[in-house]
């Protein structure tokens, strides 16, 4: 049926709640220009990625993370926030969660003004305690793989099994699983959804098929 005349019906998908702790997989994206990233951004979520975390190591990050937020269902965060300047131009941009690679008091005392969840980095007990203490929604092992991987994070919920936790660094496809039988609410990935071979060479269709069989490996057996 058609509307009334004068009325306008949106007729774009619905949208993910505003803010939105990621649980999962989530695409880390590291790039040299948003073009890039926007490029990644949207043959990852093509593959089925739900969550994608653009960096503020990306020039004009806040452009990559509205694109993006705009042209797919993806619940698209901001990563490598460091600054309250930084987390109020990704909010603004349509980000709906902020990662730290450290603790950053500032950062999560803005995340709690925009009401947005905000995950800390840290690497050991006392920093990951000092993260959660501070207001931190969960907190982020980085690089996890450097401290005993899978194993590492089991001890830490023997002691704190109250934190959300979040692994990074170095992880591939196939060790997904055993992170998300460590209980982590998340796990970022990186280059291990990426194929750079069909980036240089513009290959959408190649790029999303890489990730998806990624995915299909994270899944495990």
């Amino acid at each position: 049926m058609r509307p009334p005349a004068g009325i306008t019906v949106d007729r774009r998908p619905a949208r993910p709640q505003p803010s939105l702790l990621p649980e999962g997989i989530v695409a880390v994206i590291r790039s040299a220009s948003v073009e890039e990233a926007v490029t990644i951004g949207g043959a990852l979520a093509a593959a089925g990625v739900l969550h994608l975390e653009i960096t503020f190591t990306i020039p004009n990050a806040q452009d990559a993370i509205r694109e993006l937020s705009d042209t797919t269902d993806a619940n698209v965060g901001a990563g490598t926030v460091l600054t309250a300047q930084q987390a109020s131009a990704a909010a603004d941009a349509g980000a709906r969660f902020l990662v730290s690679p450290t603790l950053v008091p500032a950062v999560l005392r803005r995340a709690a003004e925009l009401d947005l969840p905000s995950i800390a980095g840290a690497l050991t007990p006392t920093e990951a305690l000092s993260a959660s203490t501070a207001g931190a929604s969960a907190v982020k092992l980085f690089p996890v793989g450097s401290v005993g991987g899978a194993g590492y994070v089991r001890a830490l919920r023997e002691v704190f099994p109250d934190i959300k936790w979040v692994v990074s660094g170095g992880i591939s496809a196939a060790e997904v699983v055993a992170y998300r039988h460590a209980g982590c609410t998340a796990i970022c990935l990186g280059g291990a959804l990426i194929s750079r071979e069909a980036l240089a060479r513009g290959d959408r269709e190649a790029l999303v098929a890489y990730a998806a069989g990624a995915l299909r490996v994270a899944e495990g057996p």
